[in-house]
């Protein structure tokens, strides 16, 4: 699978949270994808479990479908200047403190998290 036809919002943002977790330490543990879970239902509260799994699901395909890591970040990164313009200021917070949320949750803070987070943080201007 690769890109799904017309993304959510939820697909983009999952994407993001997904290529920030696996690029940053080059894997993707379980507390990681609990948290991208958690912190997908937090933006949509009265979805169901199984559409945020869904989700979750199509967002890794498309996410393994893109040939490496530069390419997967620099998706990333137009994604974020959509967010910029598309997102209220509360919102483009709101996706800064889920990837520190998603930093911390397996229990390991890498250099390229932080640099990744610097990077959103510059596009997003939600400082």
């Amino acid at each position: 699978m690769s890109r799904p036809e017309n993304p959510s919002a939820l697909h983009i943002l999952c994407f993001v949270y997904l290529t920030f977790s696996h690029v940053t330490d080059g894997e993707l543990a379980r507390e990681e994808l609990d948290t991208i879970s958690r912190v997908l239902q937090g933006w949509v509260p009265d979805a169901p479990a199984g559409a945020i799994q869904r989700v979750l699901h199509e967002s890794a395909a498309w996410l393994n479908s893109i040939a490496d890591d530069d390419a997967r970040l620099a998706q990333a990164e137009q994604y974020a200047h959509l967010m910029r313009k598309e997102m209220s200021d509360k919102q483009r917070q709101a996706v800064l403190v889920n990837l520190i949320e998603l930093a911390r949750a397996d229990g390991k803070i890498t250099a390229k998290e932080e640099a990744f987070i610097t990077r959103l943080t510059a596009i997003l201007d939600a400082t």
